[in-house]
């Protein structure tokens, strides 16, 4: 059986922080009977639990770009994660946050989007081998997104949205697929399912 290993959102609480995960994420691996396992925001016990799994989800929440503490500390573990699990040759799957991360540890940049928070859109896929679909009707929740301009030239265009806005990309080299959407949200968990078993085979 595959074992998932899930980035942790973090918020401040009283005079620290709490590290928490989406209920979505929760209630599709308990349907699935998958087995994860949380990683905290903590460099010694990231790097341990990265040691036990098989596939790595970097999961959706905070903005990188932020003043708050946070996220400096959410973006320093989960790139240092990004840069062992390559080096380790573990398969990742960025969900939003964690496709803007993605995008900047290959050279690329995010900026602010407009319309594009607590909203769905369609998508449109380029000819690929990860989703058979032309067009996609999908949820959005973020207020950065990866405009077309400034996605890595390392890394390959799946989907992109009617402003071209990219929505999906892949690198088989280094075993990534990363979605701008939320399909752990959806009510068809199909395509995330099929994204997990793609990982799998790179």
């Amino acid at each position: 059986m595959i074992k998932i290993g899930i980035t942790s959102n973090i918020k401040k609480y009283y005079k620290g922080y709490i590290d928490f995960i989406d209920h979505y994420w929760i209630n599709f691996f308990e349907k699935k009977k998958i087995e994860y396992k949380l990683i905290p925001n903590s460099k010694y016990l990231s790097e341990k639990t990265l040691k036990k799994i098989d596939i790595l989800i970097l999961a959706g929440g905070n903005d990188i770009i932020s003043k708050k503490k946070e996220s400096f500390i959410r973006n320093k573990i989960e790139i240092n994660l990004i840069n062992k699990a390559i080096k380790k040759k573990i398969p990742i799957l960025g969900i939003c946050r964690g496709a803007q991360l993605l995008n900047i540890k290959f050279g690329g940049r995010i900026s602010k989007v407009k319309n594009q928070m607590r909203t769905r859109h369609n998508i449109y896929f380029y000819k690929n081998d990860i989703i058979k679909k032309n067009i996609l009707n999908v949820n959005s929740f973020h207020n950065y997104g990866i405009k077309h301009k400034d996605f890595s030239k390392k890394l390959k265009i799946v989907a992109a949205d009617i402003d071209k806005n990219i929505e999906m990309f892949i690198s088989k080299k280094n075993k990534i697929i990363a979605t701008m959407w939320h399909p752990e949200r959806e009510e068809n968990k199909k395509i995330l399912i099929n994204l997990l078993k793609k990982l799998a085979k790179l």
